[in-house]
C-alpha cells in the first residue's frame, strides 16, 4: 500500500494492522493482529439511550465494537474480524457495563463472517456478522437504519463504546461522546486524497474527548442512520482526527449481503 497520510505514526500504523493505542503503546489484545478503539472523555449512556450498540468477543475476551443493522445481523471493522473464525465469536447487546450480567443482556454465536471483498488492511475497513439467531428486540436491543444519502456536515453525531479512559484501559461501563465530521475536502488535507476517496470520513479534532483504543467497530450515529463505524485516529494521544469507515458507500454491498442478493 502507498497511502499518503499526514500523520507518518498514524500511516505506519495502518499498513501494520495495529492501529495506534493512547499514550503511544499497543495495547496486548486477544487475537493477534486486531488493535481496538476506545473513548476518551464523553459522558456515561444512559439506559435504553444506545441500543444498536454491541459487543464483540473473541475467545471470551472484548476486542471491538459494533452495530446491529438487523436482528440477525451486526456490521463491525474488518479489521476486527480479520483472521478470526466465527466459532470465536460472541456478540453481547442490550447491557451498559462490562464484567456484570444485566437484566436486559443477551449474547449471541456468531455463524458467518462477510468481508468487503475490496478490503486491503485499512480502506474498506467493514464487515458483516451473521448471527446463529437473531436477538430478540427489546427497548434494550434495537437496530439502526443505513444511510442513502452521504452524511450531513453539522449534524451531532454520537461514537460510543467502552474502553480506554484516562486512567483505566477499559471503561467498565458503556460510553458516548459528539463529534463532528469535516468536509471532504479537510479530510483529504488531514488524511491523503488519495486514501479518503470516499471510503471514509474525519471527525474534527478534540483534545478532551475522542475515540481511542477499544472503540473500532463501533457506531458513529445521528437521527437513527449508522453514519460511520470507527476505524483508526491521527495520533498516539488521540487528540487529533479520528477516521471512520463511510457507510454511506457501502450500504449497497450491506444490503445486498443481509438480502442475500
Amino acid at each position: 500500500m502507498s497511502h499518503r497520510m499526514k500523520t507518518s505514526r498514524f500511516a505506519s500504523a495502518l499498513m501494520a494492522l495495529g492501529f495506534l493505542a493512547c499514550g503511544g503503546e499497543l495495547d496486548e489484545v486477544a487475537v493477534p493482529g486486531v488493535q481496538t478503539q476506545e473513548l476518551i472523555g464523553g459522558s456515561l449512556a444512559a439506559r435504553y439511550e444506545l441500543p444498536h450498540q454491541v459487543r464483540l468477543h473473541v475467545t471470551g475476551a472484548f476486542t471491538c465494537g459494533g452495530t446491529l443493522l438487523r436482528a440477525g445481523w451486526v456490521v463491525t471493522a474488518a479489521h476486527c474480524v480479520e483472521g478470526v473464525t466465527p466459532a470465536s465469536m460472541r456478540i453481547y447487546a442490550g447491557d451498559l457495563r462490562l464484567g456484570s450480567v444485566e437484566a436486559d443482556e443477551q449474547y449471541r454465536a456468531v455463524s458467518r463472517k462477510v468481508m468487503h471483498p475490496s478490503y486491503d488492511g485499512s480502506v474498506h475497513d467493514v464487515a458483516l456478522l451473521q448471527l446463529a439467531q437473531p436477538f430478540n428486540l427489546s427497548p434494550a436491543v434495537r437496530t439502526l437504519t443505513l444511510p442513502d444519502a452521504p452524511a450531513p456536515l453539522g449534524a451531532p453525531y454520537v461514537a460510543s463504546g467502552w474502553g480506554r479512559t484516562q486512567t483505566a484501559p477499559t471503561s467498565d461501563a458503556l460510553k458516548r461522546v459528539s463529534l463532528s465530521i469535516t468536509s471532504t475536502a479537510t479530510c483529504r488535507d488531514m488524511v491523503g486524497s488519495d486514501y479518503v476517496n470516499g471510503a471514509v470520513l474525519c471527525t474534527a479534532p478534540s483534545a478532551t474527548a475522542n475515540v481511542c483504543t477499544k472503540d473500532d467497530g463501533g457506531p458513529l450515529a445521528f437521527n437513527g442512520k449508522l453514519y460511520g463505524i470507527v476505524s483508526g485516529f491521527g495520533s498516539n494521544q488521540c487528540n487529533t482526527f479520528s477516521l471512520f469507515t463511510n457507510v454511506a458507500t457501502y450500504t449497497p454491498w450491506i444490503r445486498s449481503v443481509i438480502n442475500g442478493t
